[in-house]
C-alpha cells in the first residue's frame, strides 16, 4: 500500500543507506584528545542506475528524471563553483563488503511498529568512481543508493526506494554534491532530488556540525556530526530529521537518530529510529 512506502522513502533520500561518504583523516593528538583537521563527509542511499557507467566513473543520468533541479550549494553558493580546500584529499568508494545495524524505536511515534531489530548494508564493488549500496530493511523495505566519488566531493546519483510493492526513484539533473571534499564543522550543503514519475521531490539541507569520537563494536572512532533536514512536496509531504556520526576514515555512517512525519494524502506516517553500527570492518 502507498501508505507503507512513505516512511521508507523520505527515510532512504535523507540519510541513504547509513553508507558511504568517507575521505582521508589528518589528526593531530594532544594529550588524549584527536582532532579531525580535514575530512570529506557523508552521503548515502542506494541505487541500481550506474549499472552502465563507463570505467572513467562517469555515471549517465536517467532519462525518467527530471529535466533540472534546483542548483546545489554549498556554504550558500552554487556547488559548481565549489573549490575543495589546498591539501584536502577527495574520499574514496567504501570498503565492500556487508555490514549489520542494530535499530532501536525512539521515544517518538512509530506508526507502523518498532523498526527491525538489525538491518544490513551491502556495499558493492566500484565501477571506476562509481558505487551502489543497498540497505536491506526486511519487511521494512529496500533501498538503493548510487554515488560518485569526483574530485569535488561525493555526488549523489540515484536513490531508489522499493516497499510493498511501491518504487520511489529520485535523482538530480545533475547529480548534486552532497558531501564536498574537505567539509568542516560549520559548514553546509543544500540539495534537491526528484522522482519525476511520481511528481514528487525532497530538498536535502546537511548542516556539518561538530567532531565527536563515539565507540563502536568496542573501539573508539572519530567522526564527524552531521544534521540533516529532508522536506518532501509533491507526492509525499512532511519532513525528516536525522542526526548522524559520520566516520570519514571507514567511509561509514556509525550511529544516526532519525525521526520522520510523512503524509501520502489521507495517509500518514510517523517514525523515530536509532541506529548503531555493529562493527567497523565488513563481513
Amino acid at each position: 500500500m502507498k501508505r507503507a512506502v512513505v516512511l521508507a522513502a523520505v527515510a532512504a533520500v535523507v540519510l541513504g543507506a547509513c553508507g558511504g561518504g568517507g575521505g582521508t583523516k589528518k589528526a593531530s593528538s594532544s594529550g588524549s584528545t584527536t582532532t579531525v583537521e580535514s575530512t570529506t563527509t557523508i552521503a548515502g542511499g542506494t541505487t541500481t542506475t550506474a549499472a552502465g557507467a563507463p570505467a572513467g566513473g562517469t555515471p549517465t543520468t536517467k532519462a525518467a528524471g527530471p529535466a533540472t533541479t534546483a542548483a546545489a550549494k554549498v556554504n550558500g553558493q552554487p556547488a559548481n563553483n565549489y573549490t575543495p580546500p589546498a591539501g584536502a584529499t577527495p574520499a574514496k568508494p567504501s570498503p565492500v563488503g556487508h555490514y549489520t545495524y542494530d535499530n532501536q524505536a525512539g521515544p517518538g511515534a512509530n506508526t507502523f511498529g518498532a523498526p527491525p531489530p538489525t538491518s544490513s548494508l551491502t556495499v558493492d564493488p566500484p565501477q571506476g568512481t562509481v558505487q551502489h549500496t543497498t540497505n536491506d530493511m526486511g519487511s521494512g523495505g529496500k533501498t538503493e543508493t548510487t554515488l560518485d566519488y569526483r574530485a569535488d566531493g561525493v555526488h549523489i546519483v540515484e536513490v531508489k526506494v522499493t516497499a510493498s510493492g511501491q518504487t520511489y526513484d529520485f535523482v538530480g539533473n545533475p547529480p548534486p554534491l552532497a558531501a564536498p571534499t574537505g567539509a568542516k564543522p560549520g559548514q553546509s550543503v543544500a540539495f534537491d532530488l526528484a522522482d519525476a514519475a511520481k511528481k514528487t521531490s525532497i530538498h536535502v539541507q546537511i548542516d556539518f556540525v561538530r567532531m565527536e569520537t563515539v565507540t563502536i563494536g568496542g573501539q573508539p572512532v572519530d567522526t564527524m556530526l552531521i544534521h540533516q533536514v529532508g522536506t518532501l512536496s509533491g507526492g509525499l509531504t512532511g519532513m525528516q530529521t536525522t542526526d548522524a556520526n559520520v566516520a570519514p576514515q571507514y567511509d561509514l555512517f556509525v550511529k544516526t537518530h532519525s525521526t520522520g512525519d510523512v503524509h501520502a494524502g489521507a495517509f500518514e506516517a510517523k517514525s523515530d529510529v536509532f541506529s548503531t553500527l555493529e562493527k567497523l570492518t565488513p563481513s
